[in-house]
């Protein structure tokens, strides 16, 4: 019984020292959802109709820059989008098929929602 129980004793600190690293922040890690904005809008073509399906990324401009945790959102069927990035400046591009909008930028604000409404060709 004493061999058993030594046994087992051993098995259990043999798996507690096979965990792997303790996880660590780095540049990739989210922001705290109290640093935490919010920039939304809605992207329209020329004529100012909204434009379904749209690619809308942003682009930190801040030195060091954000991390963007997705490389684009896009925009439903009433055009809209919203984004949720570190507070900070940031320049946002809307594209869509062989269309490019301009560039425009933004300073979100901790815990703020920004308005921001893009424009394709």
């Amino acid at each position: 019984m004493r061999r058993a129980h030594l046994a087992l004793l051993i098995g259990v600190l043999a798996l507690g020292a096979c965990g792997g690293e303790s996880p660590t922040s780095d540049a990739g890690t989210p922001p705290p959802v109290t640093a935490q904005a919010t920039v939304t809008g809605v992207v329209t073509d020329s004529a100012g109709r909204p434009v379904t399906g749209a690619l809308v990324q942003p682009k930190s401009l801040d030195d060091p820059a954000h991390p963007v945790p997705e490389l684009a959102v896009l925009s439903g069927p009433d055009g809209r989008y919203a984004w949720h990035l570190a507070a900070g400046r940031y320049e946002f591009t809307a594209t869509k098929d062989d269309r490019a909008g301009t560039p425009a930028e933004v300073t979100a604000a901790v815990g703020g929602v920004e308005q921001l409404d893009l424009r394709l060709p």
